[in-house]
This record gives structure tokens, sequence and C-alpha cells, in this order.
């Protein structure tokens, strides 16, 4: 890396692009596997609260974005990514509480009571004091997607 008072010669500037590239490609990532994990939360804790047979979340694609989501909030920790709330490793785990209790339900395991509350309080600190509004929308996204990749037979 040259010196700040030296001009930036093509080299440079093709590194500094690259890595300007990289750097979206991981808020892309994050932004993402953000809103989808939210919206997984809040699909299933809906059908968890009502008590509906079929959760309507892959089993699949709750663990990959769940898995992905605690990945965007550790990068947050280390400062490489920013959103609009402070992360804390508390929340990295709640977050793995939230995705092993989650799991469980989806595999036909125990429906855990702590289910929803862990939902709710990490979906509010991905998205602050919006995240109602935000999680509405992430759950319409999600379902989209889930019924692109996993359509239920007859609906």
């Amino acid at each position: 890396m040259p010196h700040p008072d030296q001009p930036l010669t093509n080299d440079d500037a093709e590194e500094e692009d690259l890595l300007d590239e990289e750097e979206e490609d991981l808020l892309d990532w994050a932004s993402m596997a953000t809103l989808y994990a939210v919206g997984y939360m809040r699909i299933l804790a809906d059908a968890i609260e009502r008590g509906d047979a079929d959760l309507q979340v892959d089993p699949v694609a709750w663990e990959n974005t769940l898995t992905a989501v605690e990945g965007a909030m550790v990068e947050q920790i280390r400062g490489r990514l920013h959103g609009p709330t402070a992360i804390t490793a508390e929340d990295v785990e709640r977050t793995r509480q939230l995705r092993e209790l989650g799991s469980a339900a989806l595999s036909g395991g125990e429906r855990s009571p702590e289910l929803c509350p862990l939902a709710l309080r990490s979906m509010e600190s991905l998205f602050g004091p919006d995240w109602k509004r935000a999680a509405r929308e992430a759950a319409f996204y999600a379902r989209a997607l889930n019924q692109e990749f996993h359509p239920r037979s007859g609906t």
C-alpha cells in the first residue's frame, strides 16, 4: 500500500477497487442473510405460537440462514460490518440458541416455549426499534423464497 501522500498507481487503484467490491459483496451477503433470517424467525415463531402442525420453514433453509446471520453478526462485532444496531456477543449467543431450538422444532422435536421470546429479542437486536415492521416485510420475502425453492404440493 503506498504512502498516503503518494498518488495511486493503476495497480493500487485496481487493488482498492477489488477491496471495495469485496466489502460490497460482504455487505450484500450480510444484508440478505439478515433479511431472510428475520423472516424465518417471524414465520417460525408465529407458527409455533398458533400451534400450527406445519411450521412453514424448510429446515435446511433455517439452519443455513441462521448460521449465515450468526457469521454476519460476528463480522459486525469485529467492525467489518455496520448495521442498524450494535451487535454484542450475547446477541450472537441468543441467535445460536434460537437456531438450535428452531432446528429441533423443525425436525419434529420439542417446540420449546423459549423459542418465541428468543426470536423476538433476536429480531429486535438485528433491526432495532423498527423490528416489527422489518420482520413483517422479511417474512414476506422469506415465504416467497421458500415457496420458490420448496413449493408445497397442492398449494
